[in-house]
């Protein structure tokens, strides 16, 4: 019997050995692929990107065929507050022009430091009015900080709080639908040049928008009579120059893949339109607006494309500032700003023409935060405290320099306030008449400003007239609150300890802000 069962206790016993075997060597072969991390990785990698781009690649279709701008939420209260202004007596009305830089940083002018770039034509307003030096950008980037000046609001009002737009049909604009985060202008929103031009004010636009470029959401869409210029940034595409609605100076250089000029590709002509010429055709452009309107109320807004990335100087005048490349571009917009002057003086407008000078956020990296820390992008001072010097002969103390808080969402209420019209009751204003702390009648426009960050809904900081508390450093490795003493540091040393009663007051002050904004962020009364 027993040896009847050994040829069966064999084959078993090769049966066994052989699945052992085997499960042996798929163990082995698990562990060995197990231990190769690019393997590991890149199968995890393939499971979530292949269903990631067939996801992608669905929304890109539906975005490309079916996407809608949100709808606006208060069109009837806009068109019915639009209706209610009266005119304004075209004799009586003061005038506007606001001049706006492009990444120009606090310490760029001479007027405010700067050693090395000549501003004498800014100097000199700034010597027959007044310079601040505590004013700011609602954004340390363009598109949210040109929507606060527009609208008197903070960023997220009007949804433009996510960063910068790209031109219509890139990648970059394709990406900001795909993320829900739009491309362009709310219509809902109530615009300075909307408000002027019911109350009978010609409204002229000179320069980048960078507000939408898709049609219906361009300047002219939104209350300006006049628009000559570009839709964005001058290192996006295309970079065509618009005469109103059609483009006048196509750019014709090949398309990058994101629409936007890498660095070795900046070329000073972009297709017909060349750069160096920017400065003087918008200078241009300006003067024969306040040649045309000198009988009426007016409101012009040069946005210049300058001191932005590309830098290209006019010919005539490169290599001449002492601030290299950079400083002859600042010096462009130094002569321009002098010839916008001199044509007002001309004209004999400029007593009763309030004139505004500033940037729409901090300096890039070529510009100068002068004694400020941070730049372009960022939270700390340089990237959101900006130049502005504003002159109107006999109701501005000339030669006056004022350390009180305000913001660019501040003009919209001055200018709104100055024609004698009535603001909008339906929608919460952020900004607040500055005329009284520009005249000396008053310290600050606000006891306490709050700053956004470039992406994102939660405000980052608050300050007061001596300190600063903000949510993060950003610095990587020591991440954390910091609470500095703006009258008397450069935002170096967190003071915490020091001042706990300081810290507590302003995250109490941010904490309530910040629930505002999350309870009802468009801020609709």
């Amino acid at each position: 019997m027993i040896r009847a069962c050994q040829p069966l206790r064999g084959a078993l016993s090769v049966r066994f050995s052989s699945e052992a075997s085997t499960q042996i060597v798929v163990i082995l072969r698990i562990f060995r692929f197990f231990r190769k991390p690019a393997l590991v990785v890149g199968s995890l990698l393939l499971l979530v990107l292949i269903p990631s781009i067939l996801i992608g690649g669905l929304r890109f279709i539906q975005i490309q065929w079916f996407y809608q701008p949100a709808a606006p939420e208060r069109s009837v209260e806009k068109a019915r507050y639009l209706e209610s202004i009266p005119a304004v007596d075209p004799a009586q009305a003061p005038s506007f022009v606001v001049i706006l830089f492009d990444d120009l940083g606090w310490g760029d002018l001479s007027s405010y430091g700067n050693r090395l770039i000549r501003t004498p034509a800014i100097d000199t307003l700034a010597d027959q009015g007044v310079r601040l030096t505590d004013f700011y950008a609602a954004s340390p980037v363009c598109t949210p900080s040109r929507a606060a000046l527009l609208t008197g609001r903070f960023p997220i009002r009007s949804g433009t709080h996510q960063h910068v737009y790209f031109a219509e049909g890139t990648a970059g604009a394709t990406v900001r639908k795909m993320l829900g985060i739009g491309n362009e202008f709310a219509h809902d929103e109530i615009v300075l040049p909307e408000i002027l031009g019911a109350a009978g004010y010609a409204t002229g636009m000179v320069g980048k928008w960078h507000l939408g470029s898709a049609p219906g959401y361009m300047p002219n869409d939104y209350g300006f009579d006049s628009f000559y210029g570009v839709l964005h940034s001058n290192d996006m595409q295309p970079l065509h120059i618009y005469r109103n609605g059609e483009i006048e100076v196509r750019d014709t250089t090949p398309r990058q893949s994101f629409g936007a000029y890498r660095h070795e590709d900046m070329v000073e002509h972009s297709g017909e339109v060349d750069q160096s010429t920017l400065t003087t055709r918008y200078t241009q452009e300006a003067i024969r607006f306040l040649e045309a309107n000198r009988e009426r109320p007016f409101l012009l807004y040069l946005a210049h494309t300058a001191p932005h990335v590309p830098h290209f100087p006019d010919r005539d005048f490169a290599g001449q500032s002492e601030g290299g490349r950079y400083g002859d571009v600042v010096e462009d917009l130094d002569r321009s700003t002098g010839a916008i002057a001199e044509a007002l003086d001309r004209l004999g407008l400029s007593d009763n023409t309030l004139l505004i000078v500033t940037s729409d956020n901090g300096a890039d990296y070529t510009g100068s935060s002068g004694p400020l820390r941070g730049r372009k992008g960022s939270n700390y001072e340089g990237g959101q405290r900006v130049p502005l010097i504003a002159r109107w002969p006999g109701h501005i103390p000339a030669g006056t320099t004022r350390a009180g808080l305000s913001m660019n969402f501040d003009l919209f209420p001055t200018l709104v306030a100055l024609a004698g019209l009535p603001l909008p009751d339906d929608r919460e204003i952020d900004g607040a008449d500055m005329m009284p702390m520009l005249t000396g009648r008053s310290d600050h426009a606000h006891d306490i400003l709050y700053y956004m960050p470039t992406v994102g809904s939660k405000p980052a900081g608050a300050r007061d007239t001596s300190f600063k508390y903000i949510r993060s450093s950003g610095d990587p490795g020591r991440d954390r609150p910091h609470l500095t003493r703006l009258d008397a540091d450069a935002e170096a040393h967190d003071l915490h300890e020091k001042h706990p009663d300081a810290a507590a007051r302003l995250q109490a002050a941010l904490d309530a802000f910040d629930h505002r904004l999350e309870t009802n962020p468009r801020g609709w009364n």
